[in-house]
């Protein structure tokens, strides 16, 4: 299966795995992804009462993570995949958070809902799923209010030829077989390491943002260079 038509399809790999995928995704990371979330709630626009967009929202960390923010009134989580909601839903109610978590089905290329909806939209190492990535940057652009802010945390490959060698080595030859040997599914995690490989990162990144409309665009890379924090501004 090509990766074009992979992305197409991921939802239903993301169905397949979503009872490991939280234990699987703390392995594989270090736990170094709770800090990464961390860095998306702190990203947040200035302001009270703010209204988030988490897309590609999983088993819901992120939207989970969003809401410590005293100043967040309520976050929208939306995926693709009914299985990883399911979880997610399961860890919003035990942490009694229904009145301000919303976790629905849908597609980040064609978001359901209102024009100006949203203070702030993330996404989470998802975009690199999305078939199309400047119609879903575009859809988030569109549901941001004037003033918005469009937050992205996605993989990349450091800038460090050391690190970069090191790092590539773990994509291809650790991360496969220690994804399948924890979750039970054999493709998921080969196509994790080619997306990130295959997928832009840095300044180019940055330029699909802007051609997709965002302004005082910027990235922030993170534990040398593996994950990049993406911001932009809806002007």
């Amino acid at each position: 299966m090509t990766t074009s038509v992979a992305k197409k399809e991921s939802f239903r790999m993301f169905d397949a795995i979503a009872g490991n995928y939280d234990f699987v995704n703390s392995v594989l990371s270090l736990g170094l992804h709770a800090r990464w979330r961390t860095k998306i709630r702190q990203s947040l626009p200035a302001g009270s009462g703010l209204e988030v967009l988490d897309l590609a929202t999983g088993t819901g960390d992120v939207a989970i993570e969003i809401s410590r923010d005293r100043r967040v009134s309520h976050v929208e989580g939306l995926d693709l995949s009914v299985g990883m909601l399911e979880y997610g839903r399961r860890k919003v109610a035990a942490k009694g958070l229904v009145s301000r978590i919303n976790l629905a089905e849908g597609d980040a290329q064609a978001i359901p809902y209102t024009d100006s909806s949203f203070d702030a939209v993330t996404i989470s190492f998802g975009i690199r799923n999305v078939p199309d990535v400047l119609k879903c940057m575009r859809e988030s652009l569109r549901v941001l209010k004037s003033g918005g802010r469009f937050i992205v945390l996605e993989f990349a490959l450091p800038k460090s030829h050391i690190f970069r060698a090191i790092h590539l080595f773990y994509l291809r030859h650790v991360l496969p077989h220690l994804g399948r040997m924890l979750s039970g599914h054999d493709s998921a995690y080969r196509y994790l390491n080619e997306t990130i490989e295959e997928f832009p990162h840095g300044s180019d990144f940055l330029a699909l943002m802007r051609q997709a409309g965002y302004k005082e665009t910027r990235f922030t890379a993170l534990t040398f260079g593996i994950v990049n924090l993406y911001i932009g501004e809806k002007k």
